[in-house]
């Protein structure tokens, strides 16, 4: 399974278009996906995905009491998310709504999240990481328990 990885910066031009870091366009084309980009309400920032991500998030809607909270939140990133379109150059066009969502004014960062990634304001995206460092380092020594021991190749 590829994952998008790693943070990347750029610049947002006049018209509201930004480039689209070459390995996560790489990874939507590999495995023939489009980019679906949503938000959350408590959220600052932009989520971009593959189909196959919004799919699993479907699935589990249909799981769910199609009237409890959980189903309505993912009822409403459905209705808010958007196909968004990859232009010859890699650049994508943000809505409006978007960018005074994340409160993007001249640059962008890309924060891959395994299956999923993000869109910051660059000083938004340091401000929750040094916000979450200070809660893990005040609750102790942290141990990450890997769940789900599977072979994974390069294949």
């Amino acid at each position: 399974m590829d994952l998008f990885l790693s943070t990347f910066e750029t610049k947002i031009d006049k018209k509201g278009r930004i480039s689209i870091p070459a390995r996560y366009r790489s990874l939507l084309e590999k495995s023939k996906e489009d980019l679906i980009l949503f938000t959350t309400p408590e959220t600052s920032h932009i989520q971009g995905c593959g189909n196959n991500y919004i799919n699993r998030l479907w699935e589990t809607n249909l799981e769910l009491d199609q009237i409890s909270n959980e189903a309505l939140y993912i009822q409403d990133i459905m209705s808010d998310s958007v196909h968004v379109k990859i232009d010859p150059d890699g650049r994508i066009l943000l809505s409006n709504k978007h960018i005074e969502m994340a409160r993007l004014s001249e640059s962008v960062l890309f924060a891959g999240r395994g299956e999923t990634f993000q869109i910051w304001n660059p000083e938004r995206f340091i401000e929750k990481k040094e916000e979450r460092a200070k809660k893990i380092i005040l609750s102790g020594p942290q141990s990450l328990m890997l769940k789900n021991q599977k072979n994974y190749s390069n294949e």
